[in-house]
Formats: C-alpha cells, sequence, structure tokens
C-alpha cells in the first residue's frame, strides 16, 4: 500500500491459502476496509500504522465433499490512529471476516470490529 499506513506482523498471503477468497492480497483488503468503517465514525480519522499481533485465528467449515463453504478468519490487531481532532491513538481489538458459500453464486463476506480498548497515545 503506496502511501498507506505502515503495516507489521501480517504473515504473507502465500502463507495463507485458506484466506484467496478475501483476494490475492488480504491485507491490502483489511486495511482499506478498517479504514472505510473507522472514517465512517469520524470522517477525519487517518490510519497511520496497523499491526497484527498474532497468527490468525482462521475457522473453515467444509461442505460433505470437503469443500470449504464457510470460513471465519480473526485477527488480533493494534491500529494506530489520529482522531478528526488531531489525537493520536492506539485501538486493540480483532477484526473479523466470515466468509458464506464460498465458491457459489450465493457466496457473501461480511466484516465486524471488536475494540478491546483505545488508549491515547
Amino acid at each position: 500500500m503506496t502511501g498507506g499506513p505502515e503495516l507489521y506482523g501480517f504473515p504473507p498471503p502465500a502463507t495463507l491459502p485458506d484466506l484467496r477468497w478475501l483476494g490475492p492480497d488480504y491485507v491490502s483488503v483489511l486495511v482499506y476496509d478498517l479504514t472505510r468503517g473507522l472514517r465512517c465514525q469520524d470522517p477525519r480519522t487517518v490510519v497511520m500504522g496497523v499491526r497484527c499481533e498474532g497468527e490468525p485465528d482462521l475457522r473453515p467449515s467444509v461442505d460433505t465433499a470437503g469443500v470449504i463453504r464457510a470460513h471465519d478468519a480473526c485477527f488480533p490487531l493494534q491500529v494506530y490512529v489520529q482522531d478528526g481532532a488531531g489525537r493520536p491513538w492506539r485501538l486493540r481489538g480483532r477484526w473479523t471476516y466470515s466468509g458464506r458459500e464460498l465458491g457459489t453464486s450465493a457466496a457473501s463476506v461480511t466484516h465486524f470490529w471488536h475494540l478491546v480498548s483505545a488508549e491515547g497515545v
């Protein structure tokens, strides 16, 4: 992400082949979706950095043929932002993607943020 936030600790996409349903670069998708969500709350929010604090919790579900049709992927994150008033914050939480009916025409992907803590820095 040229000119975007600094990114740390994310496993390379090639090491997580089960996340192909998010596209070839899950990190860019995650940061884009996270930034968009934070800007819904405060349009002047600037995401300065995102750190993945550990391995994502991956929970695939397979159908009777052994094909993954549902998948949850939860990422423990620290997100460094500047709010619209210019104050810096460190947010800790979990970003989760939930894919359903993967590989079918009814496929859907939703995502959500679970905030654990917010600290002024």
